[in-house]
């Protein structure tokens, strides 16, 4: 083989070399776009009016982690004097009542004050919380009736935990949305990060009835908890799993508010 034609050999070597780079470039670049579509994007933390009318009441029926009736969970909105909403939670489960008293201010639905009644067969455990600006101030009684105080630091958009179900309503919920909030729970004096994504749309079946609603997964650093909510106004909470115990709550029925 003369030199001349080596030289052509390699220029036509390296032309392969270089096609199947750009084309392994480019292949890479659009399966980077496909994993991009759909996934949900950050938006800035903003909340809707309420969705809600006052002395709405949604009843849940709940499962354990392995399916078996456990319970039921009632959840209460009403309006109070001064712009303020109460939220009041309750749920008996497996020998266990819980009943959680949440005001909000009517605007960002931001915690003014609440109170936590835990009670089994070894008495009532109780934790009253007032929020100041950036500050949870605790009072705690154990079913000793031994009482404890302690003032706690959270950023002044904390949420408390017991009603971020509920405020998934008035988020603008849409296909690839999310959002992250601060979030903290008063009985164990912890504060999480929570990002919000909506990752699809479901139709779901409760004895309620059959609902759209999109599908939104609530994730921290270590849980993460479902809830599917309804594309209608009012839009209610079909359907959630807490990750705390693996509970599954249902909507049995669902009292529009007046």
């Amino acid at each position: 083989m003369s030199l001349e034609h080596e030289k052509l050999r390699m220029v036509d070597v390296k032309r392969g070399i270089l096609r199947k780079f750009l084309l392994s470039l480019l292949l890479a670049l659009l399966v980077g776009l496909m994993a991009g579509c759909g996934q949900a994007e950050v938006q800035p933390l903003r909340f809707n009016a309420a969705p809600w009318q006052s002395n709405e009441t949604s009843l849940y029926e709940l499962t354990d982690i392995n399916g078996n009736y456990a319970g039921t969970a009632r959840y209460d909105l009403t309006q109070l004097e001064g712009e303020r909403w109460n939220l009041r939670r309750e749920i008996n489960a497996q020998g266990m009542q819980e009943i959680i008293v949440v005001d909000m201010g009517e605007s960002g639905f931001r915690p003014l004050q609440s109170a936590l009644f835990r009670m089994d067969g070894d008495g009532t455990e109780i934790v009253n919380t007032v929020y100041s600006g950036s500050e949870a101030n605790l009072e705690l009684t154990t079913k000793q009736k031994v009482m404890t105080v302690e003032r706690i630091s959270i950023p002044s958009d904390a949420r408390e935990q017991s009603t971020l179900v509920m405020l998934l309503r008035a988020l603008p919920l849409a296909a690839n949305y999310a959002v992250r909030l601060n979030v903290f729970l008063p009985i164990v004096g912890t504060l999480d990060r929570v990002t919000a994504s909506v990752v699809g749309e479901e139709q779901v079946t409760t004895s309620a009835g059959t609902f759209a609603t999109w599908h939104v997964r609530m994730e921290t650093a270590d849980s993460e908890t479902e809830a599917w909510v309804a594309q209608e106004a009012p839009y209610p909470v079909v359907k959630f799993i807490d990750s705390r115990n693996g509970g599954t709550f249902e909507l049995s029925e669902f009292q529009a508010g007046e």
